[in-house]
């Protein structure tokens, strides 16, 4: 991948900079050191547009994460900017904890609150841990309870089963996900069912994960019903400091060439 890399870089990185710094150096973001505790890793991505069309900046996204602790209180807090989403301001910032800590055997309770600045909507995620099974629930101000799952490993045969079931309110759809590895290798493959109890509709895609080498991972996704292949090439090998993701979208059922149908993005990552 290293041919669409270089150019990548040699364009991008004079526009990267620029942007990272009208959302580093916004007097507004000050306010997000009050009462912090401990500074934690911070992360960046730049990506591209469909690079088959010309390459040229699409996106940039950072996140702040922030340790604090109010009394005996303590928290995770991290700010995430998305140059898309709002250019002159932090898109949301998330809070995030442990309200019950419990051992192997016990339970333990963790949560998620996100307040979204444009939306105007504050999301809560809970999770309860006990003896293997992960249940979780989502709420938020504009749709209520979204979605409650159960989350389990299970044994079938020699093969242990990664297995999740969810309920979309909203939508009224039922899902399991399915994820296993391929037997000794570390290969993994995927499956997710989608099933919608007004109409019928069942949807459904597989997925298929594989480590090429040290620092290269390479993960295919197959939708049926859009007939598309998403294929995603993460390296992190290519650049010390920093991960490169190649994602290429393949719709099937392309009236012309398939490839020449075919987009391809690239994003670099990094943190500091």
């Amino acid at each position: 991948m290293a041919f669409g890399f270089v150019p990548f870089v040699a364009r991008f990185s004079s526009t990267t900079a620029e942007k990272a710094t009208i959302a580093l150096s916004s007097p507004k973001y000050t306010m997000l050191s009050v009462a912090t505790l401990g500074a934690l890793s911070n992360t960046a991505e730049v990506t591209s547009t469909n690079l088959r069309a010309g390459a040229a900046f699409d996106n940039l996204k950072a996140s702040w994460n922030q340790a604090l602790k109010l009394g005996d209180f303590s928290t995770s807090m991290k700010a995430n900017y998305d140059y898309n989403a709002n250019r002159d301001f932090i898109k949301d910032v998330e809070f995030t904890g442990d309200l019950v800590e419990g051992g192997a055997d016990d339970v333990s309770v963790s949560y998620k609150v996100t307040h979204d600045f444009g939306a105007k909507n504050t999301n809560v995620e809970l999770t309860a841990n006990t003896q293997g099974t992960t249940i979780s629930a989502e709420y938020d101000q504009a749709d209520g309870i979204k979605e409650v799952s159960a989350e389990r490993d299970l044994s079938l045969g020699d093969q242990n089963v990664g297995t999740k079931a969810s309920w979309l309110v909203k939508a009224q759809t039922a899902r399991v996900k399915l994820m296993s590895k391929l037997g000794d290798s570390s290969d993994t493959v995927s499956a997710t069912v989608d099933y919608a109890t007004e109409g019928g509709a069942v949807n459904y895609e597989v997925g298929y994960n594989r480590n090429l080498e040290a620092g290269r991972d390479l993960e295919a996704t197959f939708k049926p019903d859009s007939k598309e292949l998403d294929v995603e090439l993460v390296d992190t090998k290519f650049e010390s400091g920093a991960t490169w993701t190649a994602s290429a979208t393949v719709p099937l059922e392309a009236s012309s060439n398939v490839l020449d149908a075919a987009t391809l993005k690239l994003k670099r990552s990094w943190s500091w």
